[in-house]
């Protein structure tokens, strides 16, 4: 036990031996510090006396006079103690059982001081929880990264930042909702458990069902129940969704995460787009008084009028190789090969086209770009073009060399989905981990029809990380995953790589 602890539990004893409780089980607020501020005139001048309560963040003392500094999940505010108005006993009482850090009452009414800080003066104070631990160094924050991440909590009272960008990452989500609500979007849910792990090429997580004895995974992704819902006639269905991958993690990737995914009948790839650029802008306007840019860096990326490339004018520019010259495996292999770009371990012509574009390609797309077209062996969820079937109908928006979403004309002949499946099965049996497999129950329906419909997906953590011009998304994850304590080596991001070439997250 530190020092500091073991004083704090001898003030929490004083406390108790004196006959106060120091976790009582109600408080009594009625005013924030927030609606302190906002209605401080008509407080002053009317006299009423009112409750705040809050962290103790500062004590000064001056004599029979001293001055607390209360914070709430509003602000701080600033609480006067006189020893005049408290009493001898209370006042000195305060002194010699409170830290900062520990939570209290007080009531009172408002005032101006000398020096014209709008403030409370205190007539009674009650504690309401004992802290038994310090908090960070006030001056200077928490800064180390492993205590701020292990331990968010000290994080978000130590650093401002934290909490604005924790705030921030909840308005954006409620302005998507907003905007996905009045485009006539419906919220839905969709398991977390699944019998096959489908709608996207990543490896699950394992569980096992005791009751029904049966193995179940963690879904990565909701898309094949938000396909369900569309052929059983719900037009417009999205869902945030909480997904978990068994992959490395990155300054980019957490292996559990969430992502909006949304689907829509009878909508074409171009109109999704359209409506993909109104849903981020939207996103973006909500954290930033509504700026149609982000600066990140000293590169400043904006969001309005976004181009539109295709896949292959993307990997011609950036590595000179031309899709329609090599549309088998063994010829792409070649000249991957002879470019240097790694080929080993790498199964099929779809993870190879992929693996030449995130490694050749994707990094050097730096301002927003919607790239479409992606070759239909790299989506076997979507539709071909029907004027090059070798094609996809499908986009996705890159920042940064960073996927931002996916989207797609969603494939909806059953029997070209079986087949493409198998594919994917065959792949599995080469030996790739996250190909994707057989689902015979989407198959069925299917087959009972689903009208000609576009989805996206859009991963959530990544798109609070852009645009918030953070460094990493363990910053904009409350939570993230860690390495054990126990682990000796670095706990920051693993170096292992983070293959999602058919994700809705991006």
């Amino acid at each position: 036990m530190i020092e500091e602890e073991q004083i704090r539990r001898d003030r929490l004893k004083a406390l108790q031996d004196g006959g106060t409780n120091p976790y009582p089980a109600r408080a009594h607020r009625s005013h924030t510090a927030k609606d302190f501020f906002e209605n401080f005139e008509e407080l002053e001048s009317s006299q009423e006396k009112i409750t705040v309560c809050g962290r103790i963040r500062a004590i000064r003392k001056h004599g029979g006079i001293a001055f607390v500094v209360l914070q709430d999940s509003s602000g701080k505010m600033q609480v006067v103690l006189h020893k005049q108005t408290l009493g001898e006993n209370d006042y000195n009482n305060f002194f010699e059982t409170s830290d900062v850090g520990d939570f209290f009452e007080f009531f009172g009414a408002v005032f101006t001081t000398k020096k014209g800080e709008e403030s409370l003066k205190a007539e009674t104070i009650r504690i309401l929880t004992k802290s038994l631990l310090p908090l960070p160094e006030k001056f200077h924050g928490l800064t180390d990264l492993e205590t701020r991440y292990r331990q968010r909590y000290l994080d978000l009272i130590a650093n401002e930042d934290s909490m604005k960008l924790a705030l921030s990452r909840a308005k954006m989500v409620r302005a998507m909702r907003e905007f996905l609500e009045g485009n006539g979007f419906m919220e839905v849910e969709t398991p977390i458990l699944q019998p096959i792990p489908g709608g996207a090429n990543a490896k699950p997580f394992t569980t096992h069902h005791n009751t029904l004895h049966t193995d179940l995974y963690l879904r990565i992704a909701p898309e094949l129940y938000l396909k369900r819902l569309v052929v059983g006639g719900m037009e417009k269905v999205y869902e945030f969704a909480r997904c978990f991958r068994n992959e490395g993690i990155s300054p980019q990737h957490n292996p559990e995460f969430t992502q909006i995914e949304a689907y829509w009948a009878y909508a074409t790839i171009e109109e999704l787009i359209d409506h993909l650029e109104g849903l981020v802008l939207a996103a973006l306007h909500a954290i930033t008084d509504g700026k149609d840019e982000v600066v990140i860096d000293d590169t400043v990326l904006s969001f309005k009028n976004i181009p539109r490339k295709t896949f292959r004018e993307v990997i011609i520019e950036h590595t000179q190789i031309d899709l329609d010259a090599y549309t088998d495996e063994s010829g792409l292999r070649n000249v991957m090969d002879e470019t240097g770009v790694k080929t080993e371990g790498v199964y099929g012509y779809g993870e190879l086209v992929d693996a030449l574009y995130k490694h050749g390609a994707r990094p050097k797309v730096i301002q927003p770009t919607f790239v479409t077209d992606y070759p239909a062996a790299m989506k076997p969820l979507a539709k071909r073009r029907e004027n090059n079937p070798h094609y996809s109908a499908s986009a996705q928006l890159v920042v940064l060399g960073m996927e931002m979403c996916n989207a797609f004309n969603e494939l909806n002949d059953p029997l070209e989905q079986e087949d493409r499946f198998r594919e994917q099965e065959t792949l599995r049996e080469q030996g790739s981990e996250e190909a994707q497999r057989i689902d015979d129950d989407y198959l069925t329906a299917l087959k009972h029809g689903m009208p000609p419909t576009a989805g996206y997906g859009i991963g959530i953590d990544r798109l609070v990380m852009l645009l918030t011009a953070s460094k990493t998304i363990k910053d904009v994850i409350l939570f993230p995953a860690l390495k054990p304590r126990h682990d000796s080596s670095d706990s920051s991001e693993s170096s292992a790589p983070s293959t999602q070439p058919e994700d809705k997250q991006g």
